[in-house]
């Protein structure tokens, strides 16, 4: 997962790295209770219990610690997920096998995927609102989001899918991300149970080599 380090000092001694690690938890709290706007380099300081100037000796901006914490929130997500998927070629055996063992580790995905997005819907959204404007973060993600397609398509293609496996991923991952997004940030038209085990049946429908 590519992540864009500080154009400022990178610690490497423990008081140093614990100060930067305590401006980064700062930053993702400021961020989820206050959005983007309201957050400043002395919040973000204040909230840490040091100076401003601290902040300035690992950060150019606040828009750099948003990229450091948005490229963190992505790879921890993705490293779970893939991590799950990636483990049921390990246990192959015939093609119904192989199914029923996908749809269980679909369903522990979709319950990753789900949590990322609840877990703190203010941060969530300034990551999502800062995307567009911020070209830096917009393409720190696009790359993320071109290696998950990549991997799955990687996946796709070792279970024997019949169809072109790149574009395939690529409509597998928009189909869980938004879907998701929708159901956990927006108005869930169902609940969670009936979601899920839609959402990984037509997963399902969409991965396998033919239909289930």
């Amino acid at each position: 997962m590519s992540t864009q380090l500080a154009r400022t000092r990178v610690p490497s001694q423990g008081r140093a790295v614990r100060t930067r690690a305590a401006l980064l938890a700062a930053a993702e709290r400021e961020f989820s209770a206050r959005g983007y706007a309201a957050t400043t380099a002395r919040s973000i300081a204040e909230r840490a219990r040091t100076a401003t100037g601290s902040f300035y000796q690992y950060f150019t901006c606040k828009d750099e610690a948003l990229r450091e914490i948005a490229s963190a929130r992505q790879a921890g997500v993705v490293t779970r997920a893939l991590a799950m998927l990636e483990a049921a070629m390990e246990h192959v055996g015939d093609r119904a096998e192989l199914l029923r063992d996908v749809r269980r580790r679909m369903r522990t995905v979709v319950d990753v995927v789900m949590a990322y997005h609840a877990d703190d819907p203010g941060l969530h959204a300034v990551i999502t609102e800062r995307r567009h404007a911020d070209p830096e973060l917009e393409a720190l993600i696009a790359e993320g989001e071109r290696q998950v397609v990549e991997r799955i398509a990687g996946l796709l293609a070792r279970w024997g899918h019949a169809g072109d496996p790149t574009p395939t991923a690529f409509v597998l991952f928009g189909t869980l991300e938004g879907a998701v997004h929708a159901h956990v940030l927006g108005k869930p038209v169902v609940d969670d149970v009936r979601f899920i085990d839609a959402l990984v049946e037509a997963m399902i429908r969409i991965a396998s080599p033919a239909s289930p």
